[in-house]
């Protein structure tokens, strides 16, 4: 049984790190990827004087925004017995098992989503393995320290992903 998805791109943000692509390089396809992050401002300094009517508040000329959580779900499906080396893998790579470190910067290209300041936070399994092949489909969130700014793929002279910037 196939799973039907599309790909992520992840690159970490250690210069020269290697850019990822979660079919060719995890043998994973992105089943759910959030069409567009809620944003929420930062809370802004007031002052409540018990005295006065409302607050004083302190607007700045630009609202900051606070960093938010990203969920997005993961499938697998190969022969029996390579689900949990495959899921142990990817995840690993996430950890900074590779030596790049952890933070990361992704891009979606089915909702042309891209980010950095990106983390691990958490691995959750949905579904285990089948009877006919080992089938995983797990959600994975990210903590998206940076939500304002993007990131898009660059290619080489033959289309190539060489980069997230």
């Amino acid at each position: 049984m196939a799973i039907k998805g599309h790909s992520i791109i992840f690159q970490k943000e250690k210069s020269g790190s290697p850019v990822k692509d979660l079919i060719t390089d995890f043998s994973m396809v992105c089943t759910s990827f959030p069409p567009q992050s809620s944003l929420e401002a930062k809370d802004i300094v007031t002052d409540d004087w018990v005295d006065e009517n409302g607050e004083d508040s302190f607007e700045p000329a630009i609202l900051p925004l606070k960093a938010y959580d990203l969920e997005i779900q993961i499938g697998y499906s190969g022969t029996i017995g390579t689900a949990e080396t495959k899921v142990s893998d990817f995840i690993k790579y996430l950890l900074g098992h590779d030596g790049n470190g952890v933070k990361l910067k992704i891009y979606n290209s089915h909702t042309n989503i891209g980010r950095k300041g990106v983390r691990f936070v958490s691995y959750n399994p949905e579904q285990s393995q089948s009877i006919t092949d080992d089938l995983r489909v797990f959600t994975v969130t990210f903590r998206v320290t940076d939500p304002i700014s993007t990131v898009s793929p660059t290619y080489d002279v033959n289309n190539n992903v060489t980069g997230l910037a």
